[in-house]
């Protein structure tokens, strides 16, 4: 399905946001955890921001919501990541290392996306809270 428009930049991360899968017991407050909330609340935000925009300004141009579709493949992509490193048949230590330094490489550029999205909505007087 093609996106093209800031409605479905909007659209796909609040479903993003929605989709959030809890973590598979452990700590509340473990990194897993966290992520998972930024995720949350990253995408929520972002994508009731998007989407007052478009009810605001119509569908936008690629260079406008590619960045908000880039966020909610990102987060998608670390949500992925994090039920690989919950659950697995045979325990690997290197293959974890290798899915949790992907896992923080993404998050920063979940961090990125998150601000320069920020940023834009800030800019055309959108409200964004991250």
């Amino acid at each position: 399905m093609k996106h093209n428009s800031m409605d479905d930049a909007g659209c796909c991360l609040l479903s993003v946001a929605w989709n959030i899968v809890p973590p598979a017991g452990g700590w509340p407050d473990s990194r897993r955890g966290a992520i998972r909330r930024d995720i949350e609340s990253v995408c929520r935000s972002a994508g009731l921001g998007a989407r007052d925009w478009a009810a605001r300004n119509g569908a936008g141009e690629e260079p406008e919501y590619r960045p908000f579709l880039q966020l909610a493949d990102v987060a998608y992509e670390i949500a992925t990541l994090l039920l690989l490193v919950e659950d697995f048949l045979v325990p690997d230590l290197e293959r974890e290392h290798r899915r949790w330094a992907e896992i923080e490489e993404l998050t920063s550029r979940m961090a990125e996306l998150a601000e320069w999205t920020s940023n834009f909505l800030s800019l055309s007087g959108s409200a964004l809270r991250l």
